[in-house]
């Protein structure tokens, strides 16, 4: 009985083993991959996308009259890495027209001997003529919110130009495009003159009311910026927000981690560095007429001043005084961009519709059928309290 018991022991032993030891069967070495940090996407022009001749017969042979984009794929060349490293390229950037982003892998895959695999993508880049388009921008989002292995948190651009420029720029410090651009995105310094909005954020306001501010890349100098926000009206790129127009957007929507507010005193530039914002929205009904009032706080230090100023930094009236400027500028900038939004573009880009839906749901069914029109004619207040905490050194 005993010896029955030890054999017995032995096989469910082995047999344990031969399960926790087995490699997996569809295991995939890591060289053996291509991770897409970045996908570009660019209405397809014909020929003029075309460089290489038999890729011109290859692409000849198998277009169709539906393909409409020319989508790009960056991936970190991980030939590079080790001490046995065989390139020298820090980057492989791939290219396929199709008829749509889904497509285009299973494209590359009749090209490679690799997989691919968007669990790592940062980055995804629309040339401007595609957010111009709004069939396919409803299309490309559409995809970006069903793909199983894309990250809601990835970043989304529009270029100004084409996704295919940026995307052949190749920065010094940081060659691979997407890793370069999510870098600049997740950090503070320079944050609020680009929309930090990312996909899960940007498919919301798109779900809500078609509209939203979609962060800027620019090419430019063998460089790549971003700054600034397209303006995404019912689905389709109807303008832009410049880089100080960005702040005020930032601002209206309580998004500011820090900033730098500029104002002229005693004929010198003070910058304002912004360490602590908050924004908040009011909305009130008057007679009919829908107010839209705004209250912004800022807590924030001068980080440079004038030596031998008549007016010292130290006495409470300059401090008073700055203050008010302080106040004075931004309420101006504040309106600026809310009354383009309003009056130019016509665009509720800031979520007023959705702050509405959410604080006063029995006003919001009262105008959501018509609120296109009413919003361009709500009226806008804006109050600010800016605060100087500290003032730096003094002798």
């Amino acid at each position: 009985m005993k010896r029955q018991f030890k054999l017995i022991t032995v096989l469910s032993t082995v047999l344990c083993l031969s399960v926790l030891l087995t490699g997996c069967w569809d295991l995939i070495e890591i060289e053996q991959y291509f991770f897409i940090s970045t996908m570009g996407i660019d209405v397809y022009k014909g020929e003029a996308h075309v460089v290489d001749e038999a890729e011109k017969e290859s692409e000849e042979n198998r277009l169709t009259e539906k393909d409409r984009f020319i989508i790009t794929y960056v991936s970190p060349d991980l030939r590079t890495i080790g001490k046995n490293a065989t390139s020298e390229n820090p980057r492989i950037i791939m290219a396929s027209v199709s008829n749509n982003p889904y497509e285009t892998t299973k494209e590359l895959a009749t090209r490679t001997n690799r997989n691919f695999t968007f669990r790592h993508t940062k980055v995804v880049l629309l040339g401007e003529e595609v957010a111009r388009n709004r069939e396919y921008m409803i299309e490309i989002f559409d995809n970006l919110g069903r793909h199983e292995q894309l990250s809601r948190k990835l970043n989304v651009l529009v270029a100004k130009g084409t996704a295919k420029e940026i995307i052949n720029i190749e920065a010094p410090y940081e060659p691979v495009t997407g890793y370069l651009i999510n870098q600049i995105m997740s950090k503070k310094q320079g944050s609020s003159r680009y929309n930090d909005m990312v996909l899960e954020e940007i498919l919301t306001e798109l779900y809500f009311s078609g509209n939203v501010l979609i962060p800027r890349a620019i090419a430019g100098g063998g460089e790549v910026k971003v700054a600034g926000s397209g303006i995404i009206k019912n689905y389709e790129l109807i303008g832009w927000l410049g880089e100080i127009e960005n702040i005020s957007a930032m601002f209206l929507m309580d998004r500011v981690n820090t900033a730098v507010l500029n104002i002229e005193h005693e004929n010198a530039i003070l910058p304002y560095v912004i360490t602590n914002s908050r924004t908040k929205p009011r909305v009130t009904v008057e007679d009919g007429k829908i107010r839209y009032t705004v209250n912004i706080d800022t807590d924030g230090y001068i980080q440079q001043y004038k030596i031998e100023a008549e007016e010292k930094l130290t006495e409470q009236k300059t401090i008073s005084h700055i203050e008010q400027k302080l106040e004075d500028v931004l309420a101006k900038q504040v309106r600026s961009t809310f009354e383009k939004l309003q009056k130019e573009f016509k665009v509720d880009a800031l979520g007023v519709g959705r702050y509405i839906s959410k604080h006063n749901p029995k006003l919001w069914e009262e105008v959501k059928d018509d609120w296109e029109e009413i919003f361009t004619n709500i009226e806008f207040e804006v109050h600010v309290d800016a605060k100087l905490r500290r003032i730096g050194m003094t002798k």
